[in-house]
């Protein structure tokens, strides 16, 4: 999340610092490098050729919302036309698009197909309004991973209360800085955003310094709760189309690293038991709230494995080879949106590229010690 930002402008008051924040030309010129460099990755046929080694036997991918206009989320999310060119290039490639119960097995034979799985985050309703229709012309299952909270509408979304505030003011009070964030425009809202956002990712603690914040600037959580996620006879149904399955994703959505041993035995363990008493059925399958930046390491896998649950998935870049068949609780998982190109990101993805730039030449298999 590091983001190279230029302050515009600092001609405070008394009481708080004034900024206006841009995306610095450094950090223009490296997204554009970035963008370039792996669509010439994925175009020249170079994505193959890793995938030959860091491809492995298939890969996770991981979304979150999905939108007909990225502009109206400052730049979050899935565009719903890169996520069926995602879908597409998947069939077009050869990968079966397959549940995580089922990508089990395929890690486990060393004689299966290819495959891809699709995972969605938080329990969006978009998830079931935009990707469903997509998912249905290509016969591709997903697993949405839904937190007990965002269906009671009591979740601290953070992330939804900064891009609410940012979104709907020209300026921003944020007293945990002492800043007022000027933002009149989509270029300073962008910035602001993904500042604030990376303020909150140094240190999770952070998250529960912002009611306060919230309220002087306008947004409500429960609101946006209601405005964003499924409700529980939304989240029943999606699991009874034969495409979805419902996954756990804790009842907090906290960063489990924060906690204690009790404390994530509870956050775990009422979440798979909220779910299963209103889905009845097994919940198998479970991921890790923010993934590795929020876990102290093999605790929280173990405390899954404890549960019962089949997979437990994080974010860690990589795609999926038979030694992971020894770690169901620490799977790796590939970021499927990015706003500047995701469709080209996903192809990358989907033949390890970005586990092979940061293993830099060590093994392809992911060490989850």
């Amino acid at each position: 999340m590091n983001v190279d930002l230029l302050p515009a402008k600092n001609s405070g008051d008394r009481s708080f610092s004034e900024v206006s924040l841009r995306l610095s030309a450094g950090a223009k010129a490296r997204g554009q490098i970035k963008a370039l460099g792996l669509k010439s990755v994925a175009k020249s046929g170079l994505a193959t050729l890793v995938g030959k080694v860091y491809g492995g036997k298939g890969v996770i991918l991981m979304f979150h919302e999905f939108t007909h206009c990225l502009r109206k989320k400052l730049g979050s999310g899935c565009h719903v036309d890169d996520f069926e060119a995602i879908l597409r290039s998947l069939r077009r490639s050869g990968r079966d698009i397959v549940s995580l119960s089922e990508a089990v097995h395929r890690i486990e034979d060393p004689a299966s197909r290819p495959f891809a799985v699709l995972t969605f985050d938080d329990g969006y309703l978009c998830n079931t309004e935009l990707a469903l229709p997509i998912m249905e012309r290509y016969e591709a299952p997903a697993a949405i991973f839904v937190p007990t909270e965002a269906i009671t509408r009591t979740i601290n979304a953070w992330w939804l209360g900064l891009r609410d505030i940012v979104q709907k003011n020209d300026s921003v009070d944020f007293a945990p800085m002492k800043t007022r964030f000027l933002c009149p425009d989509y270029a300073s809202k962008v910035a602001t955003l993904r500042h604030l956002v990376a303020w909150v990712w140094e240190d999770f603690h952070r998250a529960d310094m912002l009611e306060e914040v919230f309220r002087e600037n306008g947004a409500s959580l429960p609101d946006l709760a209601e405005e964003f996620f499924m409700t529980e006879n939304q989240m029943i149904e999606a699991d009874r189309h034969p495409l979805i399955e419902i996954a756990a994703h804790t009842t907090t959505h906290r960063a489990l690293g924060l906690l204690s041993e009790e404390e994530v035995r509870r956050d775990i363990g009422d979440n798979k038991e909220f779910l299963e008493e209103r889905l009845e059925r097994d919940v198998p399958h479970f991921a890790f709230p923010y993934g590795r930046p929020s876990l102290t390491g093999r605790r929280e896998a173990g405390i899954a494995k404890e549960f019962g649950f089949q997979t437990s998935v994080t974010t860690d870049p990589g795609c999926l080879f038979p030694q992971h068949g020894d770690e169901l609780h620490m799977l790796p998982r590939d970021d499927g949106e990015y706003a500047g190109d995701g469709y080209t990101t996903a192809v990358c993805s989907m033949n390890g590229v970005f586990r092979a730039i940061s293993s830099r030449g060590g093994s392809p298999v992911v060490n989850c010690s």
